[in-house]
């Protein structure tokens, strides 16, 4: 291959701008079997969206080409359902019910695809509360859903996805939960559907470890099954979000080999790298590592183990350390904050840790000498 390929330590976790996470070896030998077959797209998706749902025990499930673009489709099937002629015009289409009602505290960069199939959004709540009268008042006869990002249910202006889905079937709407990377723990793969979520959308590419441009959509058979005919291989908004035949397969691999894993072990090796990260990285003078805890919604799962790192020197500074560690032969990608270095070992090999490790202490006698 002439192309140059220059790996990357990544500190950062499952970020796509880093390309996801590693695929489990048999993922990669399936998605290479399938590429050699001819196969028909929506027959395979519907198979293994019904071997998926089994295996998941949830209604219904389909393997979508990447979270984005598993909201785009479910909106899309929240706004005209199935129906073969209203499907091919979407965006420009406003159906009767084509409002999606959204917690203010819950916008993100990421719910353009929302809006990318049509909808528009309907926002509650404020900064510091959202009531539950908010809600019951935004619902009205053009509410096709209700959207709720599941890592912004830790704000306190938040209301909980429990009470989301009281007042949302209440009133026959159905509640899209955005989950892109909230596993772990696996059992969200299952528990918010049977909690009552009509439709929850998964990237395949993080912690699930399958191909970067797959996701999931697991919820109520007749939805998921409209957001099929929303997708490619059929004509619609979906059409360009178009999940290969490789995708699919992989995916489907990469799930039972996720879900055979034991949970407990891989937190066992996050925790071993994190409490070494803290002993050597507290040796160093003028910087302070400590266990770090989200308390703001981001890309990755509160419970994965983190490390926080602060610069006290006068001679160096955080951005300082950033640009040193990706410009090293082999980059070190961290997550960076506005006065910190947040370090996340969930796709971090121990010896990788170790490297980093000795870079930040070579960075700092630099800085001194």
């Amino acid at each position: 291959m002439s192309l140059k390929l220059r790996p990357v330590i990544n500190a950062a976790g499952t970020m796509t701008k880093y390309g996801g996470s590693r695929m489990f070896p048999k993922t990669i030998e399936a998605m290479a079997k399938a590429s050699t077959l001819f196969l028909d797209i929506d027959t395979l998706l519907q198979e293994s969206g019904s071997y998926i749902a089994n295996l998941l025990n949830v209604e219904g499930a389909l393997v979508t080409a990447g979270a984005s673009a598993g909201i785009v489709i479910s909106t899309a099937a929240c706004i005209i359902g199935s129906d073969p002629y209203y499907r091919t015009k979407l965006p420009h289409y406003k159906p009767e019910m084509n409002e999606i009602v959204i917690q203010r505290c819950h916008r993100n960069p990421y719910d353009q695809a929302v809006i990318t199939a049509g909808a528009t959004f309907v926002e509650i709540g404020d900064a510091i509360r959202t009531h539950p009268f908010d809600l019951e008042r935004a619902i009205t006869p053009r509410t096709a859903a209700i959207f709720f990002v599941l890592q912004s249910e830790m704000l306190e202006a938040s209301l909980t996805l429990d009470e989301t889905i009281r007042i949302a079937h209440k009133y026959n709407k159905p509640v899209i939960v955005d989950a892109a990377a909230e596993l772990p723990p696996k059992k969200n793969l299952w528990e918010l559907h049977h909690k009552g979520a009509d439709l929850v959308i998964f990237s395949g590419g993080k912690e699930i470890r399958g191909p970067q441009s797959s996701g999931l959509l697991i919820g109520h058979k007749a939805l998921v099954d409209a957001a099929r005919l929303n997708g490619c291989p059929h004509y619609g908004i979906g059409r360009p979000m178009k999940v290969t035949k490789e995708a699919i397969v992989g995916f489907t691999v990469a799930l039972e080999c996720y879900l055979e894993e034991d949970e407990e072990q891989r937190f066992s090796l996050w925790k071993g790298i994190q409490n070494y990260w803290l002993e050597e990285l507290n040796n160093i003078e003028d910087l302070h590592a400590e266990p770090y805890v989200p308390t703001q919604p981001g890309i990755h799962p509160i419970i994965i183990p983190k490390v926080r790192i602060q610069v006290s020197s006068p001679k160096a500074s955080v951005s300082q350390l950033c640009t040193w560690l990706s410009q090293q032969e082999q980059p070190i990608l961290v997550e960076e904050k506005k006065d910190s270095i947040i370090l996340n070992p969930q796709v971090v090999e121990p010896n990788e840790a170790e490297i980093l490790v000795n870079r930040i202490k070579e960075f700092f006698y630099r800085s001194i000498s």
